[in-house]
């Protein structure tokens, strides 16, 4: 049901859904893992992404699948792409599949003047789900990953609900969902026990309920409101905005929320919509995001640092784009903030969640100062990438070649 604040334009009509995929080594035959990912499919099972492709053929309406692939090591890129291949060709009569790997996106790539497509971390991984959809044409890609399924046949109608429309006369730029469990459960078991926490990094649940919370309960059943939550799988980026802002490829984890800030960068302005839901059913877990790790915590210092670093360069070097930081909470904006000591709170939330680091002769210390240096390092540079997305971005609308290479990447 629309208000007479929204202004509505029409139904999406080249729709993708974009999924990443994330395999290792065969259980039986470990190897080197040279990217982390949280929790990638042995080579030797079949993992979820056929779960995930059963839940699609009960949608309604018209869309293209892209499955991007990410290995953990090089060294495995053909035979996973051989191993999604074979799980992916059952479905082909019934579905429009394409596979994007490291093993065919040169053709791509061979054709940019500036080849900035890649498949290495979640950012780059994330930039390949946008860029092909938009070579095919794409009004809208939907992101969507392997560990869920969308059990409403309605899903794509919540899409086109906002598709070129205006809530109070500001752009739908995007929309995120929530995940439900399969307990039916949107919010983190555990996390109102933090509330009293001070450390940041250890209430980092704590600050993602209250934002779920507050954007369920402001949207409404089936509305929708102006949130900076976004979740990587199940969020949606119309054709406008990815031409404007891409992910950054140097941020660890929690690039989805991060695109939303980038997004923000370039004047565009996202929403949440609940009726937009899918059901995530995580491989290692009971329930939703359950049981951080010691690897989690350390990449989660290294991301909001990140962040923090970025924001303030950004507000240094480009006055001309700032924009409300209330936009950011109540999450992830307390991290944003340029006068909390992020360094002290990331060696208190070390020794206090996992004092045994240090026992076994881990530096939180030393965490927390690569962590600063590497922001320090990185930040221009993903500056200087968003300005070659842009460009790249230009070089792929409407051009013949680049769509008839990737049409061969259809399975």
């Amino acid at each position: 049901m629309f208000t007479e604040t929204e202004k509505i334009a029409g139904m999406s009509t080249n729709k993708w859904i974009a999924v990443p995929t994330y395999w290792t080594y065969p259980s039986d035959a470990p190897g080197e893992e040279r990217f982390a990912f949280d929790h990638p499919t042995p080579l030797d099972e079949n993992g979820t992404i056929q779960r995930m492709l059963d839940s699609f053929l009960s949608l309604e309406g018209r869309f293209r699948v892209l499955i991007v692939l990410g290995v953990t090591n090089p060294e495995l890129n053909q035979r996973a792409h051989d191993k999604v291949t074979s799980l992916l060709v059952p479905y082909t009569d019934r579905l429009s599949i394409y596979l994007v790997s490291a093993v065919n996106l040169d053709t791509i790539n061979n054709q940019l003047s500036d080849p900035i497509l890649d498949l290495v971390g979640y950012g780059n991984i994330r930039n390949v789900q946008l860029a092909v959809p938009y070579i095919l044409g794409a009004d809208v890609v939907i992101g969507i990953d392997d560990d869920e399924i969308v059990d409403d046949p309605r899903y794509l109608e919540y899409v086109d609900r906002y598709a070129g429309a205006e809530v109070d006369g500001v752009p739908v730029g995007g929309m995120a969902g929530p995940y439900f469990d399969r307990s039916g459960e949107y919010r983190i078991g555990g996390a109102e026990d933090l509330g009293a926490l001070k450390n940041v990094f250890l209430k980092k649940n704590y600050f993602m309920n209250e934002a779920l919370k507050k954007f369920m309960a402001e949207a409404g059943a089936t509305g929708i409101v102006k949130s900076n939550v976004a979740f990587g799988g199940n969020m949606c980026m119309f054709r406008d905005t990815i031409a404007k802002a891409c992910h950054d490829p140097y941020i660890p984890r929690g690039e989805d929320y991060d695109y939303v800030i980038n997004a923000k960068m370039e004047g565009v302005t996202f929403f949440f919509q609940p009726a937009m839901s899918v059901v995530h059913l995580p491989p290692d877990s009971t329930g939703s995001q359950a049981g951080d790790k010691l690897s989690k915590l350390i990449s989660d210092i290294r991301r909001f640092t990140y962040m923090q670093v970025k924001m303030a360069y950004h507000a240094r070097h480009f006055p001309e784009e700032q924009f409300d930081r209330d936009y950011l909470m109540p999450y992830p904006g307390p991290y944003a903030e340029e006068t909390l000591d992020l360094p002290a709170h990331g060696v208190e939330a070390l020794d206090e969640g996992y004092p045994e680091f240090r026992r076994e002769g881990g530096s939180p210390e030393a965490v927390v100062d690569e962590a600063v240096a590497t922001a320090q390092a990185k930040v221009k540079e993903f500056f200087d990438y968003r300005r070659q997305w842009k460009t790249a971005l230009a070089e792929m609308d409407a051009n013949p070649e680049l769509m008839s290479a990737a049409e061969r990447f259809r399975v």
